[in-house]
């Protein structure tokens, strides 16, 4: 054999050797994979110890909305983080009245976020349990925040309609209204600060009768009928307001 002949080199990772690492790493992987199962779903590393409501409008929740909040979820300290059922939590909290849309968030290593968007009111009404807090939407609610917000009078479509009138008005004519009543979708009736009273009918063509009633509110009268825009009417006129 000639002595300047070159052997080949063995390569290091042949197939008895990859065996026999594997053999040492599977096992290893293994307990890896248990640890992290552990911790995460049974260990109290990842568990809840904290439950935090928040407001997505601009104020603060009061500790009773976050009480009520916390009550209704139903997650509780020591839960494992990963085994909450966070839409079943975000639906129970979405039957509190007062909360229009809610999400549960997981807050890794051990905090649930509840963060709520509250209904706001925008009138109330008079009920067996008190005066209750009315939305844009027709919904009724509890609220402290009610003080100087025009009362409606009505019930089920009536009340929809007096809501979607009131919210369909500009602010210098909303901001006059102190009360509202309805009968039916089709007859609501304003009561001004003036003590004047506005016959406004449906919620329909309701620019074109925001723009009538702010002429006709120029004049002094006992009564401001535009449930007809185009025939509007006054009652016991006392002619134009002084300056």
């Amino acid at each position: 054999m000639n002595e300047n002949t070159q052997s080949k080199p063995r390569p290091i990772f042949t197939v008895k050797n990859r065996r026999k690492i594997w053999f040492f790493l599977i096992p290893i992987i293994a307990v890896i994979i248990g640890l992290v199962i552990w911790a995460v779903w049974f260990s109290s590393i990842f568990a809840v110890d904290q439950v935090r409501a928040v407001n997505a409008n601009d104020y603060e929740l009061t500790q009773q909305q976050v009480t009520e909040i916390r009550a209704k979820a139903g997650v509780t300290a020591g839960d494992p983080i990963a085994l909450v059922d966070a839409d079943t939590a975000a639906r129970e909290v979405a039957e509190l009245p007062w909360v229009q849309s809610v999400e549960v968030r997981r807050g890794w290593p051990n905090e649930i976020v509840i963060a709520v968007e509250t209904r706001t009111p925008v009138a109330k009404v008079s009920t067996g349990v008190g005066e209750l807090a009315v939305d844009s939407s027709g919904n009724t609610f509890e609220s402290a925040d009610i003080n100087g917000l025009p009362r409606i009078d009505a019930e089920g479509d009536a009340l929809i309609a007096a809501v979607e009138v009131l919210v369909s008005l500009p602010e210098n004519l909303s901001s006059k209204i102190t009360g509202i009543s309805a009968v039916s979708r089709d007859n609501v009736v304003f009561t001004l600060k003036s003590g004047a009273t506005v016959r406004w009918g449906s919620s329909e063509e309701a620019d074109f009768k925001a723009q009538v009633l702010d002429a006709l509110l120029t004049r002094r009268a006992e009564i401001y009928d535009v449930s007809a825009p185009e025939l509007p009417t006054t009652t016991n006129e006392k002619g134009p307001k002084e300056d």
